[in-house]
């Protein structure tokens, strides 16, 4: 099997408390793959790690089989909506075309093509019509879509996404899950922090659990059992007995609607 990314022994820790614990994971090329857990276990801190924007306390990552300052340009990724300056005075335009310096470096001179990829990506996510809006006068959902073009734009071959369904409205959600797995189709490998249990199996083809340790990490069906997750969340009974009894209606359909019919 191809890995797009290949963890080894990994430890991450602020002020001497590990964040991330022994992480050793291999997770497949061209497939949608989410994080999941609880608030506080590491998923942003690990996608970062990844990135290269926190630096591992011990233990290493690989991608395509690379460290990745040689094959940075093959690497996007989408930060938290909450990290953007939204006040900052640039247009979506502006933002797609950001995509570009991987290609072009930063200071180097965009070209005709370069604003046909980026305007390709705008119309890709909706948001050709708004081009030369001002970042901070778009919605929540508009926001995502312009920073999904930029990464788009970049043309990588693995995007790191932080939970990129945050905050967004239910149209942009299903929008921006149709495109990624579009991207899954043309070989693209797409990971995704992710905090919805009740979309995460449908949504994704490989699963992380992740509670600072490692809990699971596999094929979406084989990784998303009741034992799994409450491995990986604890007591948050809730949200386990939302799960279960999800999983049961998805199992047993025909039983369930004849007994709403009765």
């Amino acid at each position: 099997m191809d890995y797009a990314i290949e963890i080894h022994d990994l430890t991450v820790a602020f002020d001497r408390k590990p964040v991330l614990w022994n992480i050793d994971a291999h997770l497949p090329a061209g497939k949608l793959i989410g994080i999941l857990g609880p608030n506080g276990a590491g998923k942003s801190t690990l996608i970062k790690t990844i990135m290269g924007l926190i630096p591992a306390g011990s233990g290493y990552v690989k991608i395509f089989g690379q460290p990745l300052k040689e094959v940075r340009k093959r690497v996007s990724y989408v930060p938290q909506r909450e990290t953007i300056d939204w006040d900052f005075p640039v247009s979506v335009m502006d933002v797609a075309l950001m995509g570009r310096y991987a290609h072009t470096g930063m200071f180097g001179k965009l070209r005709r093509a370069d604003r046909d990829i980026a305007l390709d990506a705008l119309r890709k996510v909706g948001m050709e019509a708004f081009a030369n809006r001002q970042i901070g006068r778009l919605s929540g959902g508009q926001q995502q879509r312009t920073f999904l073009a930029r990464a788009l734009a970049q043309r990588a071959d693995l995007y790191l996404m932080d939970e990129p369904f945050a905050g967004v409205d239910a149209a942009t959600e299903k929008a921006v899950i149709t495109l990624l797995r579009e991207m899954t189709t043309q070989g693209k490998t797409v990971l995704v922090v992710h905090h919805n249990l009740q979309s995460a199996r449908q949504y994704f083809d490989h699963l992380l659990l992740l509670n600072t340790r490692l809990v699971a990490c596999g094929p979406a069906p084989e990784v998303f059992t009741p034992d799994n997750l409450r491995d990986t969340y604890g007591g948050n009974l809730t949200l386990l007995t939302d799960v279960a009894n999800l999983m049961h209606q998805e199992q047993h359909p025909v039983r369930e609607n004849k007994l709403q019919q009765e």
